[in-house]
Formats: C-alpha cells, structure tokens, sequence
C-alpha cells in the first residue's frame, strides 16, 4: 500500500513538473515573438521572472470586454485604411494596414509582416508558434495581468494595460506596453488554436503612437486564427 501510495506521488510531482515546463516554455516563446528589438525565440527559454502590474485598455480603440464576455470580431476597414487579408495556408485572417510592405516569414520570428513605408520601426507581425496539447487556450498561461507582467519584466517594458475578451469561442489577452530606452510603444494580442499559439503585434515610436493605437486596435481586434 506504501509503495503504491508513493508511486502515485511521484507520478503527480511528474506531472506537475512537466505542466510548469510546458508553461515556462510557451512564455518563453510569446516573450521573444514580440517587439523590433525580438531575439531569436530559443533564446529566451526559460528566462521569465514575475513582476506587478495591468489594466483594463482604455480610448477609443475598439473596447475589449473584462470576465471573458463574447465581443464580434472587429471589421471596420476605416474608410480604406486597413484592407482584408487571408492566409489560406495558415487558416487565418485580419484587416491589415492598406499600402504597407508585406513580408513573408522569416523562421524564428513572424509569419507574416507589415510595414510601413516611410517608418519601418511602424510594422505589424503575425506569429504562430506550435504548441503542447494541454494548452488549449491563452487562459492557461495563467492570469491575464500576470503573464503581461512576465512579458514586460523580458522585455524590459513598462505593461501599461492588460485585457481578455472572448470572440468567435477564441480566448484572446492584449497588452500594451512602453519600452524606456527607446520609447517605443507595442500592442500584443496572444491567443491559441488550433494547437498553436498565436501573436499579432504592433510597434509604433513614442512620437507616433497617437496617430497609429486607433489603427492598431481596430487591427488586433480584427484578427481570427481560423477561418470559419
């Protein structure tokens, strides 16, 4: 009876071990997905430490809902500003800026890129990452304040605001964030499925950012990593 009763103890303390493994990893992957300055995702495997800090996204940028409650997808097109795009390949979907360079992937760091003509340091990335079966939706990375706060403690960033709504059944948590150094100014949106998890990101210079965070919102908020 001893025997089985450690046995079973060992086998929880495996498991649990394994699910904070799987978690360190895929923040590990959000943390380096995001950002001008990302460094190659292996880099930061496991490398996260904890810091205070969010609320709730304020403005006129479209209003994220508290407690998961279910909000449309965002499909303002702005007056031609943000133009539909689709990836059939990769089953997703999102407004993006209209007259932008588009990128294609660059292994290790987006699946597709924005950027903007005359300021490049103004871009747009979508990011997948595979990811481990248990994690089926950006919920179980943890709270929403909590895992910014770990992406802002990597980054060297300031987490400004966090939120978490729910469309189409898809959980999504967005952050805003400041970067001291170089002033710049970032949104990213995390979500996960089907077995990825996926990052949109947008980056704008201080100086800059009240004339794009309209922009950017209503771009983050039209994102959907599947197609029906």
């Amino acid at each position: 009876l001893l025997k089985g009763h450690l046995a079973k103890s060992h086998t929880h303390g495996k498991n649990r071990t394994m699910k904070r493994t799987i978690l360190l990893l895929c923040l590990a992957t959000i943390a380096a997905s995001y950002g001008p300055a990302a460094l190659p995702r292996r880099a930061f495997v496991g490398r996260l430490a904890t810091v205070g800090g969010g609320a709730a996204l304020v403005g006129s940028r479209p209003e994220f809902a508290t407690a998961m409650e279910e909000v449309d997808r965002t499909t303002t097109r702005m007056g031609g500003l943000l133009e539909k795009y689709q990836d059939s390949r990769g089953g997703w979907l999102i407004n993006s800026p209209s007259g932008w360079n588009k990128f294609e992937g660059e292994p290790g760091a987006y699946d597709v890129k924005w950027q903007d003509l005359v300021s490049p340091a103004e871009n747009i990335k979508v990011s997948s990452t595979p990811v481990n079966s248990e994690i089926s939706s950006v919920g179980k990375l943890g709270p929403v304040a909590d895992l910014g706060a770990k992406l802002a403690s990597k980054r060297g960033a300031t987490l400004v605001s966090s939120s978490e709504r729910l469309t189409d059944g898809v959980e999504f948590y967005t952050f805003e964030f400041v970067v001291p150094d170089s002033n710049v100014h970032q949104l990213l949106q995390l979500s996960v499925s089907k077995g990825k998890i996926w990052s949109v990101d947008a980056n704008a210079v201080g100086t800059r950012w009240e004339k794009r965070k309209d922009l950017y919102g209503n771009v983050l908020g039209s994102f959907m990593p599947k197609l029906s």
